[in-house]
């Protein structure tokens, strides 16, 4: 156990006294730290580059009552002893890199709450695709079995792990780690790192070198003790695994000779069957492998056989991950919005052993799209193209891959309504998008919501 940082010695490995901290970012991570740190002996500074963000009714609560300051220029950040960054701002921002110059620390909340609840046993998730439903599934099991468990991070819809800091203390926090969080996480130091896989993601921010290095940044400061969870078929993971330290844990689909793997149509931790994989909640080969990193962690919890198997059973996924709405028209509706890469794309159609009625779009990353085609010839029915690429999408499905059945729009109702043209009684409708939400949307949330929105405006008009 580590000692907290806060108050006085917040954030600072050496023990110098910190007595102003920033917080960079008013978004929820932002509010939940300010929250925390209003009721410790430090001077708070605050700044984001949105104004309206300073209007937030807990925000404007600790300005009006002297509890926090707001910084209109970020130069002024210099004065402070520790900055507390959220991970949306990007580290290339040009004031940003002011501060870096400046020699001002600069941590992300991953680290600053670790540090502060004295270094607790964590479960640390990251990985292209699968995080968050990984990261609450692995919380089930370890509830199922009677553990206080934590679950946040960088989940949404979900808990910053710094609300952890208000709360009683739990044997286990399980936390989804993003690598925009890696990138300010020194010392960081999970006891079982879970790594789920590794493709080309983000490369709006990082080139795929520097994407696969902070990946794997997770391990790098595992001591020989601590675990290292990792996906056995994935190949940019097998070309690394010296690279990682600490005890490898390897759960595979493919391979018997590892700690959790498929096998005639049951899931394995070690010689024991956990569960069928009929008996999963959630579909497709993606969720048993998501499944399989959940039981591995379980072993190195030591939990009774069917306390995981109960735990992965009574998980039912969370919002916006092939989410199922109910029947439109006879059809079955799925909202899968947290789609945001092509890979993803390709993983979720096929979850389903016929093919779907598609929609899809959004704004690209600079990814090869190759992924979406293959998907888009081996499980569509037919695809609705909706978003900043529609139209773009639509020349190359018709010109290169001669997919002619396919028609854009510009709403998700007229997408909903398109997708309920072109299907049959019987046919299922599934919004998985394969690219990001920017263009029209502030997050997959926002994005996942309003297609919710769409499907129970038809349904009140059959």
């Amino acid at each position: 156990m580590g000692n907290p940082l806060c108050p006085g010695r917040a954030g600072n490995p050496e023990g110098e006294v910190m007595r102003r901290i920033g917080i960079l970012g008013l978004g929820r991570v932002g509010r939940s730290l300010l929250s925390y740190l209003m009721d410790k002996d430090v001077e708070i500074l605050l700044y984001d580059e949105n104004p309206q963000a300073l209007a937030h009714r807990r925000v404007r609560f600790a300005i009006d009552n002297r509890k926090a300051r707001a910084i209109d220029n970020p130069a002024d950040l210099k004065q402070a002893d520790l900055l507390l960054k959220s991970p949306g701002i990007p580290n290339e921002a040009d004031w940003i890199r002011k501060l870096d110059e400046a020699g001002v620390r600069m941590i992300d909340e991953i680290e600053y709450v670790w540090k502060e609840l004295g270094e607790p046993m964590t479960v640390a998730v990251t990985g292209t695709n699968g995080k968050s439903t990984t990261t609450a599934w692995i919380a089930k099991v370890l509830k199922a079995a009677g553990k206080k468990a934590f679950c946040g991070g960088n989940i949404s819809p979900g808990r910053p792990f710094s609300e952890a800091l208000g709360h009683r203390r739990y044997e286990a926090y399980v936390i989804e780690v993003s690598t925009f969080q890696l990138e300010r996480c020194p010392s960081f130091r999970p006891n079982i790192g879970v790594l789920l896989n590794i493709t080309a993601d983000h490369l709006n921010r990082h080139s795929l070198e520097g994407y696969v290095n902070l990946k794997l940044s997770l391990f790098k400061n595992h001591r020989a003790q601590d675990r290292a969870v990792l996906n056995a078929d994935d190949e940019n993971i097998k070309k690394r695994l010296e690279q990682v330290k600490g005890q490898h844990i390897l759960f595979s689909l493919q391979r018997t000779d590892v700690d959790a793997y498929l096998k005639e149509g049951g899931l394995f931790l070690w010689d024991r069957k956990i569960i069928d994989r009929g008996n999963l909640p959630l579909a497709g080969l993606h969720n048993a492998a998501n499944a399989l990193a959940a039981i591995a962690v379980a072993g190195e919890f030591n939990l009774p056989q069917e306390a995981i198997g109960s735990g992965l059973r009574k998980f039912k996924g969370l919002p916006h991950r092939m989410q199922y709405l109910g029947k439109l028209k006879g059809r079955e509706v799925y909202n899968n919005s947290m789609c945001t890469n092509p890979v993803a794309f390709y993983h979720s159609v096929r979850a389903f052993d016929e093919p779907s009625v598609i929609i899809a779009g959004g704004t690209e990353k600079g990814l090869t799209l190759e992924p979406f085609i293959q998907g888009v010839k081996e499980q569509a029915r037919f695809v609705v193209l909706f978003g900043e690429n529609a139209e773009r999408l639509k020349k190359i499905l018709e010109k290169d891959s001669r997919f002619s059945s396919c028609v854009t729009v510009t709403s998700l109702r007229a997408a909903l309504q398109a997708a309920l043209t072109h299907s049959s009684e019987g046919d299922r409708i599934l919004f998985s998008p394969g690219f990001a939400s920017f263009g029209n949307f502030r997050n997959f949330e926002e994005r996942g919501n309003a297609f919710i929105q769409a499907y129970r405006e038809l349904i009140r008009e059959t």
